[in-house]
């Protein structure tokens, strides 16, 4: 056709920005990008996602933390914290052990992989007494260390215990093998030493209070454990930990804000006895601190609302080492906001930003380390609710190359609204940053969960009702029922001067063939929405529209065409696609609006 001419859009691609550009549009000029992934260079909706539980979590709580625990005996298992205190551990048919029933109902939890001085334990903080959770069987304590074991006499409620070197005041906790615990004492519960004698001890439910009257004995063998707890986490509890070079750094106890704590090296339940640091991390500064990770042989410490900091271990006298700050701009809303993805942390600051640090530290100040501070960071403030940002959830799907964050949507109570960045590609050698968005899934927890059959990486999300979910499946459905994916681009110039308009003559869309179903599509034109049109993507065959080979070829598929005619003029265009239907999907590389020069108006 004479003079045709053409608007191109490549989808996740890059480019210009679209407002001064009529040939090239930015991931990020896109209006809504809803369950929109980009693979390959193209626009594709996102996987679909199924139930990883079958049986519902008896109650049905969110289940708040995951971690992918492989054991000391090489074993797997997706433990989980739960909103109504316990720690479960999950499989496809439900739960398959309850280990911990004592953990509160507080709404955030963190589960941490370490070692015990003995054997690979999963630590669990969430503001309440710190618990280790064992591999392989149902037992837990809080961060204790065996003393050995005792005899009870229910008559004057005294225990005995040869040279057990218990002073009064040092908290403790009880154990049964093969019997019942004496009536009156129970596991997962805090007692204190009191009437400490050399052999013999009685036990408090308070420091210096009242013996307990204990009614039986007990059967079996008893076993007390003395805590490896600092005596100010009595009072205010940890939220958060990570592991680095050994050891355990942990804090964020609510009479101690700027306090950090480490354990002996290469034992991470102990944290009072010899080689155990604590540190004033510039207090005054900040509100307190919320977490921490490692990161290029580096401690980093967070703090809320602003404060990053990093450990400086240089000196081979552990009393030499302290705590540099690397900006005083910045800073993190939570212990599960922070994560490490390719070389890289990325973490989400009270602002409603997703920061990188290593932008931070070249810069320090809120702007220049923000990943695209107009775009992601306005969508954030204006879709999110501030009140909840302590609870994001995170994790980085390596399979995929996707940085995952789970938010609380603008009036929800729980998170609901997966906002990530797709960082699979790099243009002239810097990271490409594609953003994503999807309103389908709760995810009140994220991690990726290995499965051992297939040696790959699945992303699972913590519901708000009882259920894990694998996300990403390949069926394009949730739980069997269709799910809209969507996006729209923003208004496009046909012309550079805004005046001149275009006679529209046809939609050429450029796909990856994937099976036998349709994309919707509406045009605006100067805002008005054109007649709807209704394109296949089924391949070469489809019944819907003729298509064109294309020579291209993407991985390996060939890419195909498919053509919907356009009516009308206008100056300027803009573009929406969706599909929503069980097991529908798309995968489209580029949009191109077929025109001809009109006049000018």
């Amino acid at each position: 056709m004479r003079n045709l001419m053409t608007l191109n859009i490549p989808c996740g691609q890059g480019g210009l920005n679209a407002s001064r550009s009529p040939s090239r549009v930015r991931d990020i000029d896109l209006l809504s990008v809803e369950s929109l992934t980009y693979e390959h260079d193209t626009w594709q909706k996102d996987g679909g996602a199924a139930k990883f539980n079958s049986v519902q979590v008896s109650g049905g709580p969110s289940i708040l933390a995951m971690c992918d625990f492989h054991t000391h005996a090489g074993a797997q298992e997706l433990v989980c914290a739960t909103s109504d205190g316990k720690i479960i551990v999950l499989g496809s048919g439900g739960v398959t052990k309850t280990v911990y029933t004592g953990g509160g109902t507080d709404k955030s939890a963190m589960l941490v992989e370490g070692y015990n001085g003995t054997q690979k334990v999963v630590y669990f903080y969430n503001g309440n007494v710190p618990v280790q959770v064992y591999s392989g069987g149902t037992d837990t304590t809080a961060l204790m260390a065996l003393v050995g074991g005792f005899t009870a006499d229910s008559g004057t409620d005294t225990f005995t215990f040869a040279s057990h070197g218990l002073t009064n005041g040092t908290a403790v906790q009880v154990r049964n093998n093969g019997g019942a615990l004496p009536a009156g004492l129970a596991i997962d519960t805090e007692y204190y030493i009191v009437s400490a004698a050399a052999n013999t001890f009685q036990l408090s439910a308070t420091s210096g209070g009242a013996a307990i009257n204990i009614t039986t004995n007990g059967t079996g063998t008893q076993y007390v454990y003395k805590s490896l707890r600092p005596a100010d986490w009595v009072s205010g509890k940890p939220t958060w930990a990570f592991t680095h070079f050994g050891r355990m750094y942990a804090g964020g106890n609510t009479n101690m804000p700027d306090g950090a704590y480490v354990s002996v090296l290469d034992n991470h339940s102990d944290f009072i006895n010899s080689g155990t640091l604590f540190f004033y991390v510039y207090p005054g500064e900040g509100e307190r601190l919320v977490g921490g990770l490692s990161w290029r042989n580096k401690a980093y410490l967070f703090k809320y609302p602003k404060g990053i900091y990093v450990l400086d271990d240089s000196s081979s006298d552990v009393a030499d080492w302290g705590w540099r700050r690397v900006s005083k701009y910045v800073g993190c809303v939570g212990p599960n906001a922070m994560l490490e993805a390719d070389d890289e942390v990325y973490f989400v600051s009270p602002d409603g930003y997703i920061h990188a640090l290593s932008a931070v530290q070249e810069s320090g100040d809120v702007m220049s380390s923000a990943i695209l501070p107009m775009e992601l960071g306005t969508y954030i403030r204006e879709n999110v609710n501030f009140t909840r940002l302590a609870k994001v959830a995170s994790a980085y799907y390596a399979r995929k190359r996707k940085i995952v964050f789970g938010f609380s949507g603008s009036s929800s109570s729980v998170n609901d609204v997966i906002i990530g960045l797709d960082i699979h590609r790099t243009i002239n050698g810097a990271r490409d940053f594609q953003p994503f968005v999807s309103l389908r899934d709760k995810c009140q927890s994220l991690v990726t969960y290995r499965d051992s059959s297939s040696d790959q990486n699945h992303l699972l999300a913590g519901s708000d009702s009882g259920y894990v979910y694998q996300l990403d499946t390949e069926t394009r459905s949730k739980d069997g029922a269709g799910y809209q994916s969507r996006f729209e681009t923003k208004d496009l110039d046909l012309f550079d001067q805004g005046s001149r308009r275009g006679n529209l003559r046809e939609i050429e869309v450029t796909f990856v063939p994937v099976g036998n179903w349709s994309l919707d599509l509406s045009v605006y034109l100067d805002g008005d929405l054109g007649d709807p049109i209704t394109l296949s993507m089924a391949g070469l065959g489809g019944v819907l529209d003729s298509f064109i080979l294309d020579t291209d070829i993407l991985g390996t598929e060939v890419l195909q065409n498919t053509r919907g005619r356009l009516y009308g003029d206008a100056r300027r265009v803009r573009i929406a696609g969706e599909n929503s239907n069980p097991d529908e999907t798309f995968s489209v590389t580029n949009l191109a609006i077929k025109y001809t020069p009109g006049n000018v108006r």
